[in-house]
C-alpha cells in the first residue's frame, strides 16, 4: 500500500485520470481519495488495463445508475462530493460516462473567485506606481525612508508574488482544463454541426477570398450592443453572405456568398454555462456559431434557419426573459469596468491636484492624465452602450 500526495490534481482532472490508469497498468490500484491531504492510496496487486473517471457532485448517492453499472462501472472511493469510477472494459466498448458540468461549474467558481482577487491585487498596485510615478517626476525631492523591519517588509513582498503568480497559474490552468472538458461533452454534437455547415481548410479559404465568395468583416465591441449583432447578421444572411465563422476573439466574421437565406441568431450572455444549456439549444434546432473563450465574456452566438413566411423563431418564449438578460449584461459590465473608472478618476484628480499646487505643470503628468481620461472614456463607453441597450429593449 502507498499514498501519493498531488496538492493540484483537481485543475487537470483528466492528466490525473490519465495517471491512475497508468499506476493500474503498474500494478498500483487505487482505494481511497483524500480531498483534504490532496492525495491517493493505493493498493498492490495485479496489473491491468482500468479506466478511471473522476467526477464531483453535491448529491451523492452509495451506488451509481443503472445505465453506468450496465456499461461496466464501479464506483472506488468517495471523499466528500468528489468521487471516482472504475471500467476494466475495452475503452472502445464504453459509450456512456458521468457528466463533467459540476467539475465545470467547481472551477468557474475557484477561478472567478482568483480573478476578483487579481483585479483587487492589480488596482492596488496600479494606485500605489501612480503615486510613486507623481512624486518621482515632480520637482521636489523624494526621499526613501528604509523600513525598521526591513526583512518583514520583504517576506510579505515575496508571499504577495508568489500568491499573485499561483493565482495567474491557477485562471490559466482552469480556464484550459475547462475547455478539454467541455470539449469532451459536446463530441457527441460535432456531427450535428458538420452536417449544417461545411469545414472548409486554410487553403480553400483563401481560395475563396481570391475568388470573392469569403469575406472578412470586423465588428469591436458587439457585446455592449448584441442586438444591433443580430440585426446586422440577419442582413448579412438576407443578402446571400452566410455565416461561416467567427474569430476566437470574437471581432471578426468571415461570411460565404451564396443564395439569400432567412436565418435568426441569437447573441447570448450566460454567466456560467454547462453543457446541458447547449444540448437544449441543439436540440431545438439551434446551432452555436461561436463561443467566446474569455473567464469574464460567456457570450455565444447562436442561428437557426427558417423559410419564407414562417414567423422568426425565438431562443425563450419568455419575452420578459430578453429584458433580464440585457439587465444581467449591463450590471455585468458595469461591475468589471465601473471599479476601473473610479480608480482612473482618482488617479486623474490627484494629478490635476499636484499640477495646480505647482507653478509649471509637468509634461509627464499631463501626458499621464490624457492617457487616464480616454481609459475613462472607453470604459466608461462600454458602461454607457450597455445600458443603452436595456433600455432599447425595455421601450420595445
Amino acid at each position: 500500500m502507498k499514498t501519493h500526495i498531488k496538492p493540484l490534481w483537481s485543475y487537470d482532472v483528466q492528466k490525473t485520470e490519465q495517471w491512475l490508469t497508468e499506476q493500474a497498468k503498474a500494478g498500483y490500484h487505487l482505494q481511497e481519495l483524500h480531498r483534504f491531504k490532496r492525495g491517493f492510496t493505493f493498493i498492490k496487486g495485479e496489473a491491468k488495463d482500468v479506466t478511471y473517471r473522476i467526477g464531483y457532485d453535491k448529491i451523492q448517492t452509495t451506488t451509481l445508475s443503472q445505465t453506468l453499472r450496465k456499461e461496466g462501472w464501479e464506483k472506488v472511493t468517495q471523499s466528500g462530493k468528489w468521487y471516482v469510477i472504475a471500467n476494466e472494459r475495452p475503452r472502445a466498448e464504453v459509450t456512456a460516462s458521468t457528466s463533467r458540468d459540476g467539475i465545470i461549474k467547481r472551477n468557474n467558481y475557484i477561478m472567478y473567485t482568483f480573478i476578483a482577487l487579481l483585479i483587487y491585487f492589480t488596482c492596488a498596485a496600479l494606485v500605489n506606481v501612480a503615486v510613486f510615478s507623481t512624486d518621482f517626476f515632480s520637482d521636489g525631492e523624494v526621499k526613501v525612508v528604509e523600513s525598521p523591519y526591513w526583512i518583514i517588509t520583504y517576506i510579505v513582498a515575496a508571499l504577495a508574488t508568489a500568491f499573485y503568480i499561483f493565482m495567474v497559474y491557477s485562471v490559466l490552468k482552469i480556464m484550459n482544463t475547462n475547455k478539454a472538458l467541455s470539449a469532451e461533452n459536446q463530441a457527441s454534437f460535432t456531427g450535428h454541426h458538420s452536417s449544417l455547415k461545411k469545414n472548409l481548410t486554410k487553403a480553400e479559404e483563401k481560395q475563396l477570398k481570391r475568388e470573392g465568395l469569403l469575406i472578412k468583416r470586423y465588428k469591436f465591441g458587439w457585446m455592449y450592443s448584441p442586438d444591433k449583432l443580430e440585426q446586422w447578421l440577419e442582413r448579412m444572411a438576407a443578402e446571400g453572405n452566410r455565416l461561416h465563422r467567427v474569430h476566437k476573439l470574437g471581432t471578426i466574421f468571415y461570411f460565404q456568398k451564396g443564395e439569400p437565406q432567412k436565418i435568426k441568431f441569437s447573441a447570448d450572455y450566460q454567466n456560467l454555462s454547462n453543457d446541458s444549456y447547449f444540448e437544449i439549444h441543439r436540440q431545438a434546432g439551434w446551432m452555436d456559431e461561436y463561443r467566446s473563450g474569455s473567464a469574464l465574456q460567456k457570450w455565444t452566438i447562436w442561428s437557426k434557419p427558417y423559410e419564407e413566411g414562417e414567423t422568426a423563431p425565438t431562443m425563450y418564449s419568455d419575452k420578459t426573459h430578453k429584458l433580464k438578460h440585457a439587465r444581467k449584461v449591463a450590471f455585468s459590465y458595469t461591475m468589471l469596468f465601473l471599479p476601473l473608472v473610479l480608480l482612473y478618476l482618482f488617479i486623474v484628480s490627484m494629478n490635476i491636484g499636484y499640477m495646480l499646487s505647482i507653478e509649471e505643470g509637468s509634461t509627464v503628468l499631463n501626458k499621464n492624465t490624457i492617457m487616464f481620461f480616454l481609459c475613462i472614456m472607453m470604459f466608461g463607453t462600454f458602461i454607457a452602450r450597455s445600458w443603452m441597450y436595456y433600455f432599447r429593449l425595455r421601450r420595445a
